[in-house]
């Protein structure tokens, strides 16, 4: 990619990695806002996405999956258990793993909310096509993937 020069001799718009960050806190926000009626957040979400689509998952995995630190994700995981979305098996005790699955009301919740995710997919509002935004769909994966 050139660089493109302003009168400064730096463009903003050249720096990839800060349009990736701009573009995740638009798409996350406009997910958030759709999750919102629902009482989810999109890691919510997706960690009873990855539940539902992997079986069981141990806490750690789960932070992986969802990009948070581990310590980050425990109330989360409690806060999804009191509303009975998941549950975890095993004796809650430092260094011992503590595999969750989702619950039937899990599944529930995310067949409810899984069509608001994928109408979320839907940028034409600003400006892409359908093609487009599968296409950004198929780079981004490709960079989560790599992890």
């Amino acid at each position: 990619m050139e660089p493109t020069d302003t009168q400064e001799g730096k463009n903003l718009d050249d720096v990839l990695t800060w349009n990736v960050v701009r573009v995740a806190r638009f798409v996350g926000n406009r997910l958030a806002d759709r999750l919102a009626t629902h009482d989810l957040n999109p890691i919510q979400f997706g960690v009873l996405a990855f539940l539902e689509q992997d079986g069981e998952l141990t806490t750690a995995s789960i932070a992986r999956s969802v990009l948070l630190r581990p310590q980050s994700i425990a109330p989360l995981l409690d806060g999804l258990e009191q509303r009975d979305l998941i549950q975890r098996s095993g004796t809650r005790l430092r260094g011992r793993p503590n595999p969750a699955q989702i619950t039937e009301a899990g599944r529930r919740l995310l067949d409810d909310v899984w069509g608001i995710a994928i109408d979320a997919n839907d940028l034409g509002d600003v400006g892409l096509t359908q093609t487009e935004s599968r296409e950004l769909n198929r780079l981004l994966l490709k960079i989560a993937i790599s992890q």
